[in-house]
């Protein structure tokens, strides 16, 4: 398990805050992190997936108010929004199951990450530049 109790502890009273005033679906930490490539330059990749109200930006103006003091890049989806773009092969949707680690809703979590397993055995993958979306 990739540094999980390390990123809990960091991101956890962030979490139970956020729950204690919306349905919260999951939360992984992705990019340099959470493939445990990051130099001590890199920011923190939040996706975060749950019952937002208001515009992106303003979702996470939002969360910023429960986020620890650090270089952040929260992405916060409504769950619609989220399985929208996973099945559209976006980038930041395909990386977070892929790369991620789970900081929140592993329940959540398992149904795409067995989606995500699927695209792989079907062919998807990352060029130097794209990623090949498998061919279903």
């Amino acid at each position: 398990m990739k540094s999980l109790d390390k990123w809990q502890t960091l991101f956890q009273a962030m979490i139970d805050q956020i729950k204690s005033e919306i349905k919260l679906n999951m939360v992984i930490l992705f990019g340099s992190h959470g493939r445990e490539e990051a130099t001590r330059y890199s920011d923190y990749d939040i996706l975060l997936v749950g019952d937002f109200k208001g515009s992106f930006l303003e979702r996470s103006d939002w969360v910023i108010k429960f986020a620890p003091l650090l270089s952040l890049d929260l992405f916060c989806y409504k769950t619609e929004e989220f399985e929208e773009m996973f099945e559209s092969y976006a980038l930041t949707a395909i990386d977070a199951i892929g790369e991620g680690v789970v900081l929140y809703g592993k329940t959540f979590y398992q149904k795409y990450k067995s989606r995500y397993d699927y695209f792989l055995s079907k062919g998807m993958r990352k060029s130097n530049c794209a990623l090949i979306p498998p061919i279903i």
